[in-house]
């Protein structure tokens, strides 16, 4: 009997700790209500900032923010990777100001190279236009030009490349080798304006001066560089020479027009 009269006590304080709980999932819920509801919270405006080729609007477009919305309660997670999903855009940080700000900071990609496209346009005089890419391959945007486009380095590239779409990366292990074979030769302190890609022939550059220079393959780069660097002053007519040929470096040829 006493055990039955001790457990009723029991049962009540669980009831009231339930009832307890359930009060205050309530009121928070209220106040969550609330508190979402409240204009003060409603989203006003969104601050652009470290942008320099990405318009603003493109930027706030991407965010896809509802004007309105609660600030708080904002997904800004989803925000900055669609914003990062924009061409140009590296990294964005998404944050909220106090009362209802919300500000969206980015860092842009660098172009490293310009890889020339099939022509387009119509009519007599069709349009070059070239896709810069950054050092990951990534496309950044489609711009109209030639050599010399952006002051970049242009990849020319046999078979031309196609479907290169801002934001995409360039496939093909063609761009790839183009621009490995570009970081090889700055580290052996040749400078190029292009790099030709051909079946053919290989590796082709145009260095200083507009000197074009047959590499061929990617082997003895470092021999081919060093043995440019004891002809090219020996040159005195460089606009002359079609080409400066060290596919073999034991047989180097300068053929002159």
């Amino acid at each position: 009997m006493s055990a039955r009269k001790k457990a009723f006590p029991d049962r009540r304080r669980s009831g009231v700790a339930l009832i307890v709980v359930i009060a205050a999932l309530c009121a928070v819920a209220f106040f969550a209500f609330r508190e979402a509801q409240d204009p003060r919270f409603a989203l006003s405006s969104v601050d652009v900032s470290g942008a320099r080729n990405t318009r603003a609007s493109d930027i706030i477009l991407a965010a896809a923010l509802s004007k309105g919305s609660n600030v708080w309660l904002l997904d800004t997670a989803s925000a900055r990777r669609r914003v990062e999903a924009l061409p140009w855009i590296a990294t964005a940080n998404v944050s909220r100001a106090w009362p209802n700000r919300v500000s969206i900071s980015v860092s842009e990609r660098t172009p490293v190279a310009a890889v020339l496209l099939p022509y387009g346009g119509s009519g007599e005089e069709p349009t070059a236009q070239v896709a810069l890419i950054d050092a990951t391959g990534r496309v950044l945007a489609i711009v109209a030009g030639g050599p010399g486009a952006a002051d970049l380095p242009l990849f020319r590239i046999e078979p031309q490349p196609t479907a290169l779409e801002p934001g995409a990366t360039a496939g093909g292990d063609d761009v790839q080798h183009a621009y490995d074979a570009m970081v090889q030769l700055r580290a052996l302190g040749l400078r190029v304006s292009e790099i030709d890609l051909k079946p053919s022939t290989g590796v082709t550059v145009t260095c200083a001066g507009g000197l074009r220079v047959i590499l061929g393959s990617d082997d003895d780069l470092a021999k081919k560089v060093s043995l440019y660097k004891a002809i090219a002053p020996n040159i005195t007519a460089p606009q002359k020479v079609v080409y400066v040929d060290l596919r073999s470096v034991r047989a180097p040829t300068v053929l002159y027009r």
